[in-house]
């Protein structure tokens, strides 16, 4: 059914979201505000411990009471699918809720039917998905997946640079709310804590050792279907550095708007390559790109940009990122999510809806819109305070006392309509002058007057 241009969803229409906590919270929540049915599927990396462990603050995480269904994936892709069909609702579209996730919504939505991104091993690990684009002709920095650390000296020899920086992540894309991150070395021993670093936690695994590019990083938001990749969202974050190293607390994210349009064609032209090499035809998706020339020409920067990360699910953030993209651009990848659900509900894939007429890219901010980091900056420190100053002294003299009303009754009288005041007086001396000409002994206002003299 469609009402006022926008599909309604029918009383059993539902969507499954994997691992929702951050962004995945906010689409439960919008989900639910659309009238769709929402049942939420756990992969079990989302527990107390590991959500302790990664800082996940409480407004982020997602409860029984805000969803209409919770089953637990127990790694049968198979089970889980008939679990769902058990459950009396008519489940339209999976999504991840989170990284954790993503896996887990691509097999679900293949034993579903429902439209998804084809399984591939290179979008799970760092170093296989920077040789897949770089053969597909996208820019990509140099890199090498390293499993001791004879390679990462290979590789560092082969770079030739001229000031010692390196990046070192994990290969395998993170698949827990505590992994680790990324880290940036400044010099051959720093390199070599990361990589035992990184080693201890998991020996068996690979890193993944990059270039270090000095420029300004480039987020492209996307939702697709049906191979058709509409971008909601750009943003920029220039790096700071302090000294030789790139400063711990980052600066704002903004959105990006530039006076051409130049630069915002390049940077998306090259990101829906990116997701057409890796086979991305569905759902939310976030393109990290860098920049290898440093300063605040995003033209050129986005000339010279190249791919960092491909990530198929909303950008991080949770509700404070889409909200400032919906103040800026006036939707983001979560409304288009949740009119790609009602879309295939009401079954109008075929039809325009609030999905296809987005445009290819933001043309025009509507506001100027930014997420700050919640870090604080080192306090600076406390000026002295100034000596107070002595007041003079002032002689205060004693205040002259108040003396009571003289006539107290008379004012008693006055506010009410008799007794003292000089024109009461007056009236009354009259009065009785009247009465002394016309005789003794007058009825006046119901009493008898007794009048002395003739």
């Amino acid at each position: 059914a469609v009402r006022g241009g926008r599909p309604v969803p029918g009383p059993r229409d539902a969507v499954v979201v994997v691992d929702p906590i951050g962004s995945g919270r906010e689409l439960v929540l919008r989900l639910s505000e659309a009238g769709l049915k929402v049942v939420r599927v756990l992969s079990g990396e989302l527990n107390p411990a590991a959500e302790a462990a990664a800082g996940v603050p409480r407004r982020a995480l997602v409860t029984s009471r805000c969803v209409d269904a919770t089953l637990n994936h127990k790694g049968n892709f198979t089970d889980d699918a008939i679990n769902l069909t058990h459950l009396p609702y008519d489940v339209t579209a999976v999504f991840p809720g989170a990284y954790t996730g993503v896996a887990i919504a691509e097999g679900l939505a293949v034993e579903l039917g429902l439209p998804t991104n084809p399984a591939r091993e290179d979008r799970r690990y760092h170093s296989r998905m920077l040789d897949t684009l770089r053969r597909a002709g996208v820019r990509t920095p140099r890199q090498c997946g390293c499993a001791s650390w004879d390679e990462v000296g290979a590789f560092v020899r082969s770079l030739r640079m001229s000031h010692f920086r390196l990046v070192l992540k994990p290969d395998a894309k993170a698949a827990a709310l505590d992994a680790p991150g990324v880290a940036l070395c400044t010099s051959m021993q720093q390199a070599m804590d990361g990589f035992s670093a990184f080693r201890e936690r998991d020996a068996g695994a690979a890193v993944c050792v990059q270039e270090y590019l000095p420029g300004a990083d480039f987020f492209v938001d996307v939702v697709s279907c049906g191979g058709e990749h509409k971008c909601v969202a750009l943003w920029v974050q220039a790096p700071r550095f302090v000294g030789a190293e790139e400063a711990a607390v980052p600066p704002a994210l903004r959105l990006l708007e530039t006076r051409t349009g130049e630069a915002e064609e390049a940077l998306l032209e090259l990101a829906v390559d990116a997701l057409k090499a890796l086979g991305v035809a569905y759902g939310p998706s976030q393109v990290q790109l860098r920049a290898a020339l440093e300063g605040e020409d995003y033209g050129a920067a986005a000339r010279s940009a190249m791919v960092v990360d491909v990530t198929c699910a909303f950008h991080g953030g949770g509700a404070d990122i889409h909200h400032a993209a919906k103040l800026g651009v006036g939707y983001s990848q979560i409304s288009a999510c949740v009119d790609l659900a009602l879309a295939h509900g009401a079954g109008l894939e075929a039809f325009p809806t609030p999905f296809t007429l987005l445009p290819s890219r933001p043309i025009r901010l509507h506001r100027h819109a930014a997420e700050v980091d919640g870090a604080r900056s080192p306090e600076p420190k406390p000026r002295p305070k100034p000596e107070p100053t002595p007041k003079p002294s002032v002689e205060r003299r004693p205040k002259p006392r108040s003396h009571p009303s003289p006539n107290p009754k008379g004012a008693h009288a006055q506010a009410h309509g008799r007794g003292g005041g000089q024109h009461a007086r007056a009236e009354r001396a009259a009065r009785a002058a009247e009465l002394r000409e016309r005789g003794p002994g007058r009825a006046v206002a119901g009493r008898v007057l007794r009048l002395r003299g003739g």
